[in-house]
């Protein structure tokens, strides 16, 4: 949309920082150009950002949009030099009371870190969780070990950030640079940078509204989700860290079934009532300072929540191996009713799935050719709606899956059908030559003999040439089309992979092309197909109600027997 825009010459600082959010919202949870997916752990271990190569293109282009809406003023351009890109400080105000600009920022890979603690940041963010295994008690240790060595102590970081020591904000990045790589955390923050628009590759965005608020791109789409997923903060109510809905949506549903005894209470209707009502809420906010910082602990006890029952499956062992994904289901806890909601439950799979596919990655041994992350089943029971939730992730995609990998399978399909035209062409001239030599052996045979015999061999040597250019087209037309069968095999198992082998048998010119081909061995999420190919078999009643096609509601009297049929599916993400 930002694109089209600046073809009509229409673009602005709140268009550029609508495109920002979008591509935060999805590089964070999760959406990738191959489906909702996990992290894949095969990608080199550079900061990249949160989504690999394709997302650290667009966000490059977006950084030199940001530079050419929002140029430094000539008074700010000594302050820069002298204390902003000398040091590299997370902003966390604004340069003055009308300061609407978007600016860069070296932002780390914490969570809420402007409106948190740093122990807190750091602790729910879903990089740190999975790298450091913090849902354990040697996990939270090394995270103790961490700040240990970077000089900071366990009350200077229970400290709301904004309000710790100026010169520790001050050191901490470089501190992070030099301790990070020791516990594998490369990734946590851009490298250094010099001031130079070059240097500053992975650095994120920050816009003010004045000293009414700083937030980050990724801070609004922590806190826009929340309010989809939860409801603004006026609708729900937050206790300990612990979110609940009020009474008064309840309250009214019965005041309402009870003047209309005959219109029957339907929860899906209810449902979706409160879908639409969240959807405004977050669109009001997007551009809305005051509303996304009311909202700033509701996100917060989202997350909190995502830490809590994370770290009940992981360490009760709720998590079931299967053969072909992890599966679990949400049945018991305070934050139940949160995740009957799809977008909460997608966060909570994100979050357990990067957890165990960090675990099995270590536990393998840290081979070279391990494994990516595992694909991950993951449920939670509604009782208000007597349904349960069941979101299924993909374990190839994410970083570096829309990048140039296509580009690469594609050429490696090429140099792969040219070997085997090579190999054909080679075979057929060794037969060529084999036929060639028998001839001029026969005839040197034969010019000693008689000119009877010559004749006959003359007659026998034409038979020879017209049998051995008919093997060797035979044999030509063999190769090919055991090469064809072996390209047919590997698509069709791509494809059946994919889900979209009946779509290739529909539209074979599609399937044929190359791009069309590489887009399919792209590692894509699977469980939609796996899905509707479930509730074909098993005939159970179930709802498609979400715009991603991996998540879909069963009955409960049907999840048995759902869940049982889909673990027979070899599944690859």
């Amino acid at each position: 949309m930002y694109s089209l825009a600046s073809e009509l010459g229409r673009e602005d600082n709140d268009l550029l920082w609508l495109a920002i959010i979008g591509v935060s919202s999805n590089e964070l949870y999760g959406r990738t150009p191959t489906g909702l997916s996990l992290t894949n752990h095969d990608s080199p271990p550079v900061f990249t950002g949160w989504s690999g190569t394709r997302g650290s293109r667009i966000r490059q282009i977006l950084r030199d949009e940001v530079r050419r809406l929002n140029p430094p003023e000539l008074t700010e351009t000594g302050r820069e030099v002298i204390r902003g890109h000398a040091a590299d400080i997370i902003p966390t105000h604004a340069r003055t009371p009308t300061d609407t600009a978007i600016r860069l920022s070296p932002e780390p890979r914490f969570l809420l870190l402007r409106h948190w603690s740093l122990y807190d940041s750091m602790l729910h963010s879903p990089y740190l969780s999975a790298k450091l295994h913090v849902w354990s008690d040697a996990g939270r240790r090394r995270l103790h070990k961490l700040l240990a060595k970077m000089g900071v102590s366990l009350t200077q970081c229970r400290q709301s950030y904004v309000h710790m020591d100026v010169e520790l904000k001050r050191l901490l990045r470089e501190k992070l640079l030099h301790f990070a790589p020791q516990y594998g955390l490369e990734g946590l923050v851009p490298p250094a940078s010099s001031g130079r628009a070059a240097d500053q590759e992975g650095w994120g965005f920050v816009r003010t509204w004045g000293w009414k608020a700083c937030l980050s791109a990724a801070d609004v789409a922590v806190v826009v989700g929340a309010m989809l997923e939860v409801g603004a903060a006026t609708s729900v109510g937050v206790v300990d860290g612990v979110v609940g809905y009020a009474t008064t949506s309840s309250s009214a549903t019965t005041s309402a079934a009870l003047s209309n005894p005959s219109a029957a209470t339907d929860p899906t209707d209810t449902s979706s009532s409160q879908t639409i009502t969240r959807f405004y809420a977050a669109y009001d906010a997007l551009l809305s300072p005051s509303h996304l910082v009311s909202n700033i602990p509701l996100a917060q006890s989202l997350h909190r929540a995502i830490l809590r029952t994370g770290t009940a499956l992981l360490q009760k062992r709720q998590i079931r191996h299967l053969r072909a994904f992890r599966m679990a289901i949400v049945k018991d806890g305070p934050d139940v009713a949160l995740f009957g909601h799809a977008g909460a439950l997608t966060k909570l799979a994100l979050w357990v799935g990067e957890a165990v596919g960090e675990a099995e990655r270590e536990v393998e041994g840290r081979r070279k050719g391990g494994k990516g992350a595992t694909p991950l089943v993951l449920g939670c029971m509604d009782e208000a709606r007597d349904v349960c939730v069941v979101v299924g992730l993909g374990g190839g995609g994410g970083a570096g899956a829309g990048g140039n990998r296509g580009e690469d399978v594609e050429k490696k399909a090429q140099e792969k059908q040219k070997r085997r035209a090579d190999r054909r062409e080679a075979r057929r001239v060794e037969k060529e030559e084999r036929a060639r030599r028998k001839r001029e052996a026969r005839r040197a045979r034969s010019s000693v003999e008689g000119s009877d015999d010559d004749n006959n061999d003359d007659d026998d040597d034409d038979d020879d040439d017209t049998e051995s250019g008919a093997s060797s087209s035979s044999s030509s037309s063999e190769s090919d089309s055991e090469s064809d069968g072996d390209s047919d095999k590997s698509i069709s198992s791509v494809s059946g992979a994919s889900g979209n082998n009946k779509n290739n048998k529909r539209n074979p010119s599609s399937s044929t092309t190359s791009s069309s081909r590489s887009n399919k061995r792209l590692m894509r999420n699977a469980f939609g197909p796996a899905f509707q190919s479930v509730v074909a078999e098993t005939g159970a009643r179930v709802r498609l109600d979400s715009f991603e096609h991996c998540v879909v509601e069963v009955r409960r009297e049907d999840l048995g027997g759902f869940l049982e049929a889909l673990s027979l599916r070899a599944v690859v993400g």
